[in-house]
């Protein structure tokens, strides 16, 4: 471990969930490969398009409208709804198909392998601490067996808008009024989403080097950063 800024006394966490607790990498692609397969078994125009093409489609939508870069979920639908209606489907048949091919990837992008380590030392922090569940991405937790580890599970959606963003850290505040933000530490692999998004609510921020970011991309320094999940409980539980 390697400690970055002086921490604080801890008494909640809040965990990100892909590539934090699991390797998000492989289950992603076996996603997008399935729902592209879908989308073109329901609609053949849309295989004009590439898989690639339609993930480059999304990057543009993201960089163009940032309501939907912290939403992974709307800019999904979006995107292929867009996408449909430009190959010449009308827009009733384009959202109703947007729904059936993004549920045909949420069903494989919810096939996840959560390791053992993970499920050890969520058990362990969980008899000290408070854990909550902060994400930008649209795993069901409660379909890949983690859910029960975490008082709530904090997702963009209705209005609220993912990490960087205060948001979701404001939600988490909330069911903990009594807590200063100085008490809490979010954990997460992401340098922009997690570890900034914490810092700009004043939360203490743990960075997993081990997702799928390198350190040249930290935009503002983790209170720490670990490697490895033993490392990090045994610290918390010292």
């Amino acid at each position: 471990m390697q400690f970055y800024r002086r921490p604080q006394p801890i008494a909640a966490l809040s965990f990100d969930l892909d590539d934090t607790l699991y390797d998000n990498v492989p289950v992603m692609r076996r996603a997008e490969a399935e729902g592209y397969r879908a989308l073109c078994e329901l609609f053949p125009e849309a295989g004009r398009w590439t898989q690639e093409q339609w993930a480059q489609r999304r990057w543009q939508l993201m960089q163009s409208d940032p309501s939907l870069a912290s939403d992974m979920t709307l800019l999904r639908l979006v995107t292929l709804q867009r996408g449909l209606m430009e190959l010449g489907v009308e827009e009733h048949v384009a959202r109703a198909g947007a729904e059936q091919g993004f549920q045909a990837f949420i069903n494989a992008r919810n096939q996840v392998m959560v390791p053992a380590q993970t499920h050890a030392m969520l058990t362990a922090l969980g008899q000290r601490y408070p854990l909550i569940a902060i994400s930008n991405g649209n795993v069901d937790t409660k379909a890949i067996g983690l859910r029960d580890y975490f008082e709530h599970v904090i997702q963009p959606g209705e209005g609220r808008r993912g990490k960087p963003y205060p948001d979701m850290f404001k939600a988490a505040q909330a069911h903990y009024p009594n807590l200063s933000p100085a008490r809490w530490l979010h954990i997460g692999d992401s340098p922009l989403a997690d570890v900034l998004g914490a810092h700009r609510v004043g939360w203490q921020a743990a960075w997993f080097r081990g997702g799928i970011y390198d350190e040249h991309e930290l935009v503002v320094l983790p209170t720490f950063a670990y490697a490895d999940n033993q490392h990090l409980a045994d610290y918390l539980l010292a």
